[in-house]
Formats: C-alpha cells, structure tokens, sequence
C-alpha cells in the first residue's frame, strides 16, 4: 500500500454528498422493516411464531425483488424504476399496518410484508452506480473504490441507527416504528431521484436479449460468498442477544453489536483511504479469511464486559469483505447490468441473514450462544473457501477493478 487520502476531495465532487446523504436516508427501512414487523405482529397478534413468517417473508421480498427491481433500472433508469417501486412499498407498509390489526390471513400479512422492501433496497446499488458513473465521467476511475468504502460505512450507519429508530418509535406504538421507516424511505428515495444531473445515463441496448449479471461466473462466486457472510451476520446478531441475556444482561446484546458495528465502520473507513496495492480480488479473499480468522475469539470471552472489545475486533474484517465484493462488479459485470450486479450481492446477503437468523434462534435455544458462535465462524469460513476455492472467476475480465 501507499499513502492514505481523506474522503474529503470525494465528498466535495459536485453532487456527490447530496445524492450520498439522500441515499442513506433513504435505505434506512432495510433495517428498520424487520424488526419492526416482528414488534408489530407480536404486539397485534401476540405469536412470535406468526411475526417470524411475516418477517421472513419481508427477508424473501427484499431477496427476490432487490435484482428484478434493479435489471429494470439498469435498462430503463433509476427515476423511472424508483418512483413506482417507492409507491409498491408505501402501500405494503401501509397494508401490513392496516391489516394486522384485523382477522386478515396470515398469508395476506405476509404479501404485505414481502413488497416494503421494493424502493430501499435499490438506493444502495444506486448510489454505488452513481459514483461510478460521476468519477468515471471526470476521469477519476481511482477514487470508485473510495466510494465504495464510503457507503459500506454508509450500510454500517444505517443497521446501527435504524433498530434503534424502531425500538424508540415502539415505545410510542410499534406501528410508529414501520410509519417512520416508509417517512425515511420515502423522504431519501424522493430526494435522490430528484437529482437527476448526477443519475446515470441508460446505456445503449446491444442488438438481442440482455444477459442477466449472473452470466458473469466472477458474481456467481461473489454471490454466494456473500450468502454465507449473511448467515455469519444473522447469526452474530442472534448469538450475541443470547450471549447477553444468559449472562443477566437484556441491554449488553445491542452494545456488542454496536462495537460489531463500530469496528466494522472505523475499518472500512482506513481501508477506503488507503490506496493498495495488491488486486482487489486477492484483498477481498485474504479479508474473508481475516474475518474467519476474528471470530474465533468470540468463543473465548466468558463476560459481556470481556466480550466488547473482542467484538471490536471481530467487526474489522466485515466492512473490507464488503467493499471488496462491491468493488469487483465493476470488472466482472457489463456497465448495463452493473446495478443488478450490485443487487445480486445484496440478495445473497439477505437471504444469508434469513437463514443465520432462524438457524441461529433454534441453536441458542437448544443449545447456548456459544454453539451459535460456530454457526458464524462456519459462515465466515464457507465464505473464503467459496471465494478461494473460485478465485480464477473472480480475477478482472471486463475492466481493471477499481482501487
């Protein structure tokens, strides 16, 4: 590596922190919706197991219609897409407020609960194409994995602050949790499509069918790969709540997952100013296996006082891990389907985090948190096996990697 550079001269390119801060603000709902369905099922309808499949079906949705939503913004563009998909998850939030209050169907809940998600999940991929399009245009392509760092502490941001968002919201009622994540969605998704001088042009359509961005096998293997990340994600969460309250602490679970958080944040914040270099595909490989690597003390901390600081620790690797898999999109998808590329990554997280959660949840409660520990570490060492055993995919074929 060489000399480290701020994120300052990046934040100051014209456009760039509007759009940035709009796209923040307005995938706040990605961690909002999901616990404030299970807060608003059980408060309703009193069954935790009802607010699970309600909840997962929300997980399903956010999987499922993250990449449809996106192949139609690479071809049609982000105001024509957005807008419709931020009407489809208004009227979902509002018919899940609605209806969970009456004797409708569970099926009817889960419906609802499936289409929230259909407007916040595309602002991070977005954003990360406007960078793109805005560094590239003024010939600065060495600053996109930058970007990229920065909203991977942008994602960090907003799982810290959303829960908290909804758990303060439901002490009101647990309606006003899911009421404030469609106000924040709908605020930041109107903001960013209202600044169409930074939104990417449509790329010109090549004569025939396009091709998916899972033609690529380079997002295949990064797809997957990030699949296993999120069950290490879902089930960290799940293990470290369990790890406090067996040790008599209900509040010490969300401190540790907010130095998870913080760790996480501060690395990917020195990671993104630094400019490296070794490959992007090997530094997203070797991150995989520093985060394997820096969860095993999680197996180790008998307290939750002696617990924090190896949680501190354990979030170093996530935020590179992430930007890494990011910022390899850009040299293994075509510039037309680059924004369901994005996509892609994050449905395999999702649906990483569905599993990590309900696999975690039966073994801590069987079991102990401890048991639900190795869960992580097995998701975090399916993950570099999965991205080493495949690296030949993951080496650039359409354009120098950024960074």
């Amino acid at each position: 590596m060489s000399s480290a550079r701020g994120y300052g001269p990046l934040l100051r390119t014209p456009g760039a922190g509007a759009f940035t801060a709009a796209a923040l603000v307005g995938r706040m709902p990605i961690s909002m919706l999901g616990i404030g369905t299970v807060l608003l099922v059980q408060d309703r309808r009193g069954s935790f197991a009802l607010a699970g499949l309600v909840s997962a079906a929300y997980a399903v949705g956010l999987a499922v219609l993250g990449p449809l939503i996106s192949r139609l913004v690479d071809r049609r563009g982000q105001r024509a897409v957005l807008l419709p998909a931020l009407a489809l998850s208004s009227t979902g939030v509002l018919a899940l407020v609605l209806l969970v209050g009456t004797e409708a169907h569970a099926g009817a809940l889960m419906a609802a609960a499936g289409v929230t998600s259909a407007s916040a999940s595309q602002l991070g991929s977005c954003a990360r194409a406007r960078w793109n399009s805005t560094l590239t245009a003024s010939g600065r392509t060495d600053e996109v994995a930058r970007a990229y760092a920065w909203e991977a502490v942008a994602d960090e941001v907003v799982f810290v602050l959303g829960p908290l968002v909804v758990v303060g919201c439901a002490l009101l009622d647990p309606a006003v949790g899911l009421l404030a994540a469609l106000g924040l969605g709908a605020a930041g998704t109107l903001s960013f499509v209202a600044q169409s001088a930074t939104e990417p042009s449509v790329p010109v359509a090549e004569p025939g069918r396009r091709p998916s961005a899972l033609a690529s096998p380079g997002l295949r293997t990064l797809t997957v790969s990030m699949l296993f990340v999120g069950v290490l994600f879902g089930t960290v969460e799940v293990a470290m709540v369990a790890f406090a309250e067996e040790r008599g602490s209900d509040a010490g679970g969300g401190l540790l997952l907010a130095l998870v958080a913080g760790g996480s944040a501060a690395a990917g914040l020195a990671y993104g100013a630094l400019d490296w270099k070794a490959p992007l595909h090997r530094r997203f490989q070797l991150s995989l296996v520093g985060l394997a690597v820096g969860l095993l003390p999680l197996l180790l901390a008998p307290s939750v006082a002696l617990m924090a600081p190896v949680a501190l620790l354990a979030g170093i690797a996530i935020s590179p891990s992430l930007i890494g898999s990011f910022g390899l999109v850009d040299s293994l998808v075509p510039l037309a389907a680059r924004t369901e590329g994005f996509s892609w990554l994050n449905s395999g997280l999702g649906i990483g985090v569905a599993g990590g959660f309900a696999v975690a949840g039966a073994v801590a409660e069987h079991a102990n948190a401890r048991t639900a520990f190795l869960v992580a570490i097995g998701g975090a060492v399916a993950a570099a096996v999965v991205a080493v055993g495949a690296r030949r995919t993951l080496a650039p074929r359409v354009a120098t990697a950024p960074g």
